[in-house]
């Protein structure tokens, strides 16, 4: 204990406790917010598994509350003349966009059906195939989600009018995509339509982009560099001999 008390008090000590306590600090903290990662995935999985397990919706709430992870039947028509790209979605490992269709409600409402991923070879240039669509009234099978903003990149490319189609967007903002649709209303979620659909591209949803499992992991090495700091810090502090005095 001498040892330590006479290593606290000199000034490389000092220097080296305060720097151990505040990375330290920082390690556990980074442990415990991977902790509540890991449980804010299991709470979406769960949530996700409670919904879909509920008979299908066969129309959206007229509150607009919205019914996350619920299956829905819904009957409209698709606006294949007004699409929209989602961009900066990566699946295995080839950059793409998830494909969003305006579908018109009867009661006089859009609602946005994300009917898949379509990649692109970096030109960012893709024709959208639409076998299998009807402009007639038809059902909209799906699942009802929130896309989250995400990480924003920037605004559409440069020079896309109006006139052109589709529109390239980095995040659903509902009220922008409704000027674009003559201002009718958009209800504030996506459709994610169900894989097999007729006429939908690559499917490419699911309720959290990674597992509880990989935070429980980054949660498990934060820890581990925490407890290796504290060996360590105890190890110069206390344990290590030294021949010359730590004071002069």
């Amino acid at each position: 204990m001498s040892r330590f008390l006479s290593r606290l008090t000199s000034f490389t000590g000092l220097v080296s406790t305060v720097a151990a306590l505040v990375v330290g600090l920082l390690f556990f903290k980074l442990g415990l917010w991977q902790l509540d990662r890991a449980e804010e995935k299991q709470s979406i999985v769960a949530a996700h598994n409670a919904a879909t397990d509920l008979p299908p919706l066969q129309a959206l709430p007229p509150d607009g509350e919205v019914p996350l992870y619920r299956r829905v039947e819904l009957t409209g028509r698709f606006d294949f003349t007004r699409p929209f790209l989602l961009d900066n979605r990566i699946v295995r490992g080839q950059a793409g966009f998830e494909v969003i269709v305006p579908f018109f409600l009867p009661n006089n409402q859009y609602v946005l059906a994300n009917l898949g991923w379509i990649g692109h070879s970096g030109d960012r240039q893709v024709t959208l195939e639409k076998a299998g669509y009807s402009e007639k009234e038809t059902t909209l099978s799906g699942l009802v989600v929130a896309p989250s903003r995400g990480l924003v990149l920037g605004d559409a490319p440069a020079g896309e009018t109006e006139a052109q189609w589709p529109h390239i967007i980095q995040f659903m903002d509902y009220e922008t995509i409704a000027t674009k649709l003559d201002k009718i209303p958009v209800f504030d979620a996506v459709i994610v339509a169900h894989a097999g659909q007729a006429g939908s591209y690559t499917y490419n949803f699911s309720p959290v982009a990674s597992g509880a499992r990989i935070h429980l992991g980054y949660a498990f090495q934060w820890f581990a560099m925490l407890a290796a700091l504290v060996v360590l810090y105890l190890y110069l502090m206390v344990f290590k001999k030294s021949d010359e005095p730590v004071n002069e």
